[in-house]
C-alpha cells in the first residue's frame, strides 16, 4: 500500500508522460504535465487511456508474471532453477506475506486500479462541466469509459484468483479484497476493509455490464481489435467471470452473443468476427492478431515486460530460469496425442526436456501475452451447456470438438464417449489444460471448482505435496505491506 500511495501522488503526471501510440500502447517520454491540464487536449486524454493499458501490461501483472504464477502453482511444469526471484516459492507453495511475488502482484494491480480510477473521475468531471465537448466526441467519451470499466473489472477478477477463496466456497461469503472505486491521492485514504468475494464479483459484473453498453463494436485494424477493449472483449470476459461464479445459464446467455451458430464453424457475426485460427501455432506467431486473439498485451523491441518478467523468460529453453514440462506417466504431456499440433510445436533442449513453443522470443521479448482467446469462449460455453442442463448434448460436444480437432483432427468425440456428465467435465478440463498451457489457465480452473492442486515431482528440485482446497496455502496470503498500511485489512487465512 505504501508503494501504491507513492505512485498515487504523481499518477496523473506519470500517465501523461506516456505519449500515445494507438497501435502498440508504447510509452514514449513526453513533457510532464500538471493535473490541472491533463484533459486540455484530446492527445492528453488518449495518453491517459494508453497509460491505463501500460499499467495493466506491467511485467509484474499481465505482462507476464500473473500467467506464470497460475501455471507453475500447478502440476505441469518443473523449474530449471531454484532462484526465488523467478517464482520458485510459488512453484513449491512456500510463499508468505513478505514474499516478493505476493507483494509485487498486489501492488501492480492496485496501481493499475488507481490509475483507472484517477482517469474515470477526471474524465467524468471534465465531460460534465463541458470542458471536453469540443475535444472528444460523445462516442469517444463512452468508449474511454468502457475501456476503463473493463480494465478495472479484469484487475479485481485477477486479484480474487490469487488472494481469495473461490466463489463456490461459501457462495462468495469469504473475505475478498478491498474494493477501491475512488482515486487514492493521499495516504489518509489507505484504510479500507475488504469486501466479500461476492461483493467484489458483483462490482466486476457491474463494471462489465456498464462497459458493454458504452463499448465500440470494433476498431479499424486487427492490431487494435487485439490490444484494445471492444464490445466482444467484454462479453468474452463475462463468460469467464460467470463460469467462476458457476452461473452456468449466464455463461450460455453471454456466449450466445458472440457464438452465433449452433453448429461448426463457430464464429461471431457481430463486432469483431472472432473465430478459431485454423493453425494453432500461428496464434502465437507475429503479428499476433488473428481473429482468435480477443485481447492480448502487446510488446515491441523497445517496449518489453522487463527482465525476468516476460513469458519467453519462463518458457523458452534459452532461459536458464525457465520451466519445462513434466513427462511422467499421468502427466498432461503424456495425455497429448503425438500427432496433436499442440504437442508437435513443443521444443526440446540438449537434455531432451520439453518446452512450450508459444513464447520463444527470448532475445527481444516481443511475444504478446494472451489474456483471452476465442477458444476459451467455446469451451466455457460447452461446459456451461452440460452443467446447466445435466446432460451431454451434441452442441456441447461440437463446441469441444471445434477446439480439440483444430489441433488433433483424429480426436473427435461423440456423445456416446461420455457415459455421464462427469466424463464430459473431465474431457473439457483436460482440453483446457492442453490448449492453454503457459497462458495462466490451469490454476484458475482448479480453484473455480475447488479441486486439489496436484502434487509435483520436480526431480532434483524436490517434490511438492498436493494442496487441498481447505489448506492455508490454497490461496496467497495478504501482503505484509497491505496489512501494515491498511489498518482495516485482515489476513485471509
Amino acid at each position: 500500500m505504501k508503494n501504491i500511495i507513492k505512485a498515487t501522488a504523481a499518477i496523473v503526471v506519470i500517465l501523461l508522460t506516456f505519449g500515445c501510440s494507438t497501435e502498440y500502447l508504447n510509452p514514449v517520454p513526453k513533457t510532464s504535465l500538471s493535473d490541472l491540464t491533463v484533459f486540455d487536449t484530446k492527445d492528453r486524454v488518449v495518453a491517459q487511456v494508453n497509460g491505463m493499458y501500460a499499467m495493466m501490461k506491467s511485467g509484474q501483472f499481465l505482462g507476464g508474471r500473473f500467467f506464470v504464477y497460475n501455471d507453475v502453482r500447478c502440476e505441469n511444469f518443473i523449474p530449471k532453477s531454484s532462484n526465488l526471484v523467478t517464482n520458485f516459492a510459488t512453484w513449491n507453495h512456500t510463499v508468505v506475506s513478505s514474499t516478493n511475488e505476493v507483494q509485487n502482484l498486489w501492488s501492480a494491480v492496485y496501481a493499475a486500479v488507481n490509475a483507472i480510477n484517477v482517469f474515470l473521475e477526471g474524465l467524468d468531471e471534465n465531460w460534465e462541466n463541458g470542458k471536453l465537448k469540443e475535444k472528444i466526441t460523445e462516442a469517444e467519451y463512452k468508449q474511454f469509459k468502457s475501456e476503463a470499466y473493463t480494465l478495472r473489472a479484469i484487475c479485481y477478477f485477477d486479484l480474487l484468483q490469487m488472494y481469495s477463496k473461490p466463489y463456490n466456497q461459501g457462495n462468495g461469503a469469504n473475505q475478498g479484497v478491498p474494493l477501491r472505486l475512488k482515486a487514492q491521492k493521499s495516504s489518509g485514504e489507505n484504510d479500507l476493509a475488504p469486501s466479500t468475494v461476492a461483493e467484489v464479483y458483483t462490482q466486476i459484473l457491474k463494471d462489465l455490464n456498464d462497459a458493454e453498453l458504452l463499448a465500440i463494436d470494433k476498431y479499424t485494424t486487427d492490431l487494435l481489435n487485439t490490444t484494445r477493449i471492444h464490445r466482444n472483449t467484454i462479453i468474452a470476459f463475462k463468460t469467464r467471470v460467470l463460469l467462476h461464479m458457476q452461473n452456468w445459464a449466464g455463461v450460455v446467455n453471454e456466449s450466445a452473443k458472440i457464438v452465433s451458430s449452433t453448429t461448426p464453424p463457430f464464429k461471431a457475426t457481430t463486432g469483431v468476427p472472432h473465430e478459431l485460427n485454423p493453425s494453432y501455432a500461428n496464434i502465437f506467431a507475429a503479428p499476433y492478431t488473428s481473429k482468435e486473439s480477443i485481447f492480448s498485451m502487446p510488446f515491441t523491441t523497445t517496449n518489453t515486460p522487463g527482465t525476468q518478467n516476460g513469458l519467453p523468460h519462463y518458457y523458452s529453453p534459452s532461459s536458464s530460469e525457465s520451466y519445462y514440462l513434466g513427462t511422467a506417466a499421468g502427466s498432461t504431456f503424456s495425455k497429448m496425442d503425438p500427432s496433436d499440433a499442440r504437442r508437435t510445436m513443443l521444443v526440446t533442449d540438449s537434455q531432451g526436456r520439453y518446452f512450450l513453443g508459444k513464447f520463444l522470443d527470448y532475445t527481444n521479448l516481443t511475444n504478446y501475452a494472451p489474456v483471452i482467446r476465442y477458444a476459451e469462449v467455446l469451451l466455457n460455453r460447452a461446459e456451461a451447456f452440460v452443467r446447466a442442463g445435466g446432460s451431454v448434448t451434441q452442441e456441447a460436444v461440437d463446441l469441444l470438438n471445434a477446439v480439440r480437432t483444430r489441433s488433433f483432427p483424429g480426436g473427435a468425440y461423440t456423445t456416446a464417449d461420455f457415459a455421464t456428465p462427469a466424463d464430459f467435465y473431465d474431457a473439457v478440463l483436460l482440453e483446457r489444460n492442453i490448449e492453454f498451457l503457459g497462458e495462466g489457465m490451469r490454476n484458475l480452473d482448479i480453484m473455480r471448482l475447488s479441486l486439489t492442486i496436484p502434487a509435483k515431482d520436480g526431480g532434483s528440485m524436490g517434490s511438492v505435496p498436493a494442496i487441498a482446497p481447505g489448506s492455508a496455502t490454497y490461496i496467497w496470503p495478504v501482503p505484509v505491506n497491505e496489512l501494515n498500511f491498511n489498518k482495516l485489512m485482515t489476513p485471509n487465512n
